[in-house]
């Protein structure tokens, strides 16, 4: 069974999804949805409840006693949730327990700002506490850029000074993410997987990828969730610099755009997620195939475009064309997701172009 707030969802007409419903959004109607969730696990008996969507999970796990009241939710409380979702508190403590983290600064006024704007190095980050994708994600190469553009995401997205945004210094180098699976505290799985492509291509989720292995990196992700006594699945963000150094970027505790490549590679997440909340523990997953490429053909050629813009680099279309890659909606097997994909984005290009 799948859930969503809109109907017409790309999961809704998978053939592996038994029937669909549609629940008021949480961010903006929390109670009303609790209270439509529960029905639905009363009604239809389920075993299982895996959110996964950000605002989802946030509200699922703020009311975690209550779903479990109903059926199994295998994620973590919601103050650590919370804690690990704010990248100002998660970076500190990060920061303090000794692990590879970006530098970082916190204002909370703007005479703060203007002192770290003399002392950081150029380009800057400037990055919202909690977000997604790549909201409120912007970039300065210079003090007057970076005390602007501040000032202009405080004003975006009405923001107080206890939620200012924080500042980091660029960190220049490849990204990764190590995806796992702890059984409180016990490592069951684990995945990484190289970024060939994002969009935005300053940054942003990834349009195409391909399964790697690297053991510093991966260790550095199994110590970090080990020291919160994780349960479930999270994934640990990195950035590996020109000499070779993991760097955490920000840890993901809920499922993400390209658990597909997982799946594909040989570590099934979702379906090892609901067999722990089932039979209370699964056996551990620690290899899988490497060099398997996986993409979003839809938003991976805008990427393209915008890489060539970029580097004056034609050669990526032929890369797009030829390669061989899964794609992460497009499939024979359960076309319909696909075929629903296409009919919206030609609804969305007639409305916006004759409406």
């Amino acid at each position: 069974m799948s859930a969503e707030k809109k109907s017409g969802s790309l999961g809704s007409y998978s053939k592996y999804s038994g029937n669909n419903i549609t629940y008021p959004d949480p961010a903006i109607k929390e109670q009303d949805f609790v209270k439509k969730l529960i029905s639905e696990l009363k009604k239809n008996h389920i075993d299982v409840l895996l959110p996964v969507h950000s605002e989802d999970t946030y509200v699922v796990t703020k009311y975690l006693d209550k779903f479990r009241e109903h059926t199994a939710v295998p994620f973590m409380d919601y103050k650590t949730i919370d804690s690990v979702n704010n990248k100002s508190i998660f970076l500190k403590n990060a920061y303090d327990m000794g692990f590879p983290v970006p530098k970082t600064y916190h204002p909370d006024d703007l005479e703060s700002l203007r002192k770290i704007s003399k002392e950081i190095d150029y380009p800057a980050v400037i990055k919202l506490r909690k977000s997604s994708s790549s909201i409120g994600l912007s970039y300065a190469k210079s003090p007057e850029e970076l005390i602007q553009t501040f000032k202009d995401t405080i004003t975006k997205f009405n923001l107080n000074n206890k939620n200012y945004p924080i500042i980091q210094e660029y960190v220049k180098g490849d990204g990764y993410g190590v995806s796992l699976l702890f059984n409180h505290g016990d490592l069951r799985a684990f995945f990484t997987h190289k970024r060939l492509r994002e969009y935005p291509i300053s940054g942003g989720p990834s349009t195409c990828r391909v399964s790697v292995r690297n053991s510093g990196m991966e260790k550095i992700a199994v110590d970090l969730l080990k020291s919160y006594n994780w349960h479930g699945i999270a994934m640990v963000e990195f950035k590996l610099t020109e000499e070779g150094k993991p760097v955490i970027m920000e840890v993901n505790p809920r499922f993400w755009g390209s658990v597909n490549q997982a799946v594909l590679s040989g570590v099934d997440f979702p379906y090892l997620l609901y067999r722990m909340s089932v039979d209370g523990d699964v056996n551990p997953v620690m290899s899988y195939k490497t060099g398997i490429k996986t993409r979003n053909a839809f938003i991976d050629i805008i990427a393209i475009f915008q890489e060539i813009k970029s580097t004056k680099n034609p050669a990526l279309i032929k890369e797009f064309l030829t390669c061989p890659f899964t794609d992460d909606v497009l499939s024979l097997d359960d076309p319909m997701p696909t075929l629903n994909f296409i009919k919206m984005g030609l609804k969305e290009l007639y409305c916006s172009r004759y409406h």
